[in-house]
């Protein structure tokens, strides 16, 4: 199974367009419970730019910090949709995949500082669906469930104040 769009380089897009509001960006180091909200855009890359057009995605961020522990604990569910382009072969084909993911992840990191360095890790389920149409009747569905496991790291820059822009970073 291959993710039409790398979790690397969504996460990438993500971390660039996504500037946290007051409340959310606290969730990266402030002890205690937060929550967020998070979207962007998915830029399929190699073939997979071939045949989807950029896409869209969105989320909810469940995060735990400990104090001023460097461990918290991040839940995240997202939901992410891509349209196929216009393929030469069949012109009037249409369709589009759908990735409803769950994440849970570790987060080690500085709470404190001008940047503040921090490692993750988790595991997910990521459920993707793909509907599509050839002809005006041909019309077809697929889906599947898989397990996945993630790991990467990142820099936090306060902005100022509660203000942060909020996780800048790999994840594979």
């Amino acid at each position: 199974w291959r993710c039409p769009v790398s979790r690397s380089a969504r996460l990438f897009l993500s971390l660039l367009v996504f500037t946290a509001v007051a409340r959310i960006a606290a969730a990266q180091g402030a002890p205690g419970f937060h929550f967020g909200i998070t979207g962007s855009a998915d830029i399929p890359l190699q073939d997979q730019s071939d045949v989807y057009k950029t896409g869209w995605n969105g989320g909810l961020l469940f995060v735990l910090n400990f104090g001023d522990s460097p461990f918290g604990l991040r839940f995240q569910a997202t939901y992410d949709e891509l349209n196929v382009k216009d393929l030469a072969l069949f012109p009037n084909a249409s369709g589009k995949t759908q990735i409803l993911a769950g994440v849970g992840d570790i987060v080690i990191g500085a709470r404190h500082g001008a940047v503040q360095p921090y490692l993750i890790g988790g595991v997910g389920a990521y459920d993707l669906r793909f509907k599509g149409q050839i002809l005006s009747n041909d019309l077809f569905s697929d889906s599947t469930t898989r397990f996945g496991w993630n790991a990467g790291g990142g820099l936090a820059f306060p902005l100022g104040g509660s203000t942060r822009l909020f996780r800048f970073g790999l994840t594979v």
